[in-house]
């Protein structure tokens, strides 16, 4: 789609979203995880799609593919990639490349010992590098700021979201 195009279907779920008196939260599409050898690892869409996460050689993992923490950096660099793109495109605003990174620092040591370390990620760095010829450092600025606001994995990341576990055994 053209950001034309984007800003315009943008436009119609904001009308939808508005009509509504409201709709609340809804149920967004699980992700289902099979262990298909050792610890690699299937993750599975309702659709059927597949992405697959390894764990590297030195913790007994067969590195065929990127970690599960690399997925969830991936998810929020994306994730801000494409609202970043949408809020652009909506505002009308031309921007000619993006790209985020994300960075994190952990210490292994949580995810293996009992020490009272956390097993995530202690810090994480967002980096937006953004072209655009006809906009101002201020609009990058705001668009930024606005995605900071917005994204829903990087909300899912900064704060307490409840996760209840049920288990079931076959």
């Amino acid at each position: 789609m053209s950001d034309v195009e984007i800003g315009k279907a943008v436009e119609n779920v904001e009308n939808y979203l508005q009509s509504q008196s409201d709709p609340g939260p809804q149920a967004d599409a699980p992700a289902t995880a099979t262990i298909v050898s050792g610890l690699r690892c299937r993750i599975e869409s309702p659709q059927g799609d597949s992405i697959y996460t390894d764990m590297p050689a030195h913790v007994g993992g067969g590195a065929t593919a990127n970690s599960p923490g690399w997925h969830l950096r991936a998810a929020l660099a994306s994730c801000d990639a494409t609202l970043l793109a949408i809020r652009a495109a909506r505002l009308g605003l031309q921007l000619d490349s993006i790209e985020v990174r994300v960075e994190a620092s952990s210490d292994g040591r949580g995810m293996f010992l009992d020490e009272g370390i956390s097993p995530g990620s202690s810090a994480m760095h967002l980096f937006f590098k953004i072209g655009a010829s006809g906009v101002s450092r201020e609009q990058i600025e705001a668009l930024v700021h606005w995605v900071e606001q917005h994204s829903p994995v990087g909300a899912d990341i900064t704060r307490a979201v409840s996760v209840q576990s049920h288990i079931e055994i076959d």
